[in-house]
């Protein structure tokens, strides 16, 4: 949801018609597999330099985790499995493991927003 200039993540009940707000300068989520957490692009900062980090939110706890690409991922983020997260950077897609550690990796050369089909 966008208002005022800001972004943010939502929680929602179509059939009670109410939502709420659960993170601020969050966008494009996407739902792990076994439906236990969130990956996310969240504005780290103002400048154009950077201005987003992957990061998941196990939504049992609501622990937001920054994952291991630091650099700046304007993409949707989609989920390869239940342990790793997907993504395009320059004109590749990579992966990176979504409990915050490892390294990205290299997973499609000359590709673009990736998506699983299972």
């Amino acid at each position: 949801m966008a208002t005022g200039g800001k972004t943010y993540l939502v929680e929602g009940d179509y059939t009670g018609w109410r939502a709420r707000a659960i993170r601020e300068n969050a966008e494009c989520p996407s739902l792990s597999p076994d439906g236990a957490r969130l990956v996310f692009k969240k504005r780290v900062s103002a400048g154009s330099d950077r201005p987003w980090r992957l990061y998941v939110l196990d939504l049992a706890s609501m622990r937001e985790t920054p994952l291991a690409e630091t650099a700046g991922i304007d993409d949707q983020a989609a989920w390869l499995d239940d342990r790793t997260v997907m993504y395009a950077k320059g004109h590749d897609v990579w992966s990176v493991p979504a409990d915050g550690g490892g390294s990205p990796a290299l997973l499609v050369r000359d590709a673009s927003s990736p998506v699983a089909v299972r």
